[in-house]
């Protein structure tokens, strides 16, 4: 009788809290939208503190151009308020030559999709 309502209880949980943690391909899309954010970031201030010239010689040196190569999801872990917090290694291919670095960050489901957030 116990066993049966402990796996009630577990069921249930599970269908109102869910357990599916972000799938490799949700969390490359995320990690590469926070990286896009970033470089968008960076260029709105040498905006406001260079102008059009200090855009344009970033544009020229191709610094602000980057491409995801790989993406590998590691483990997860849900955390108590929803989000998952997840390792993966990603090589990050730049004019300066490749990245490659294993991380660990927060991803949450917002209604525009996974966001990632670099853990602290």
């Amino acid at each position: 009788m116990w066993a049966t309502m402990i796996a009630v209880i577990v069921l249930v949980t599970t269908l109102l809290h869910g357990t599916d943690e972000p799938s490799e391909a949700a969390m490359r899309r995320a990690f590469t939208r926070s990286v896009s954010d970033e470089v968008r970031a960076v260029l709105d201030f040498v905006g406001e503190t260079e102008g059009t010239v200090g855009i344009a010689r970033i544009r020229r040196a191709g610094t602000a151009l980057f491409e995801i190569r790989s993406f590998t999801k590691h483990d997860c872990t849900r955390l108590p308020e929803g989000d998952h917090h997840c390792g993966f290694a990603v090589e990050v291919g730049t004019v300066a030559g490749p990245l490659q670095q294993t991380l660990r960050g927060r991803f949450r489901t917002r209604p525009g999709g996974l966001a990632f957030f670099h853990a602290a």
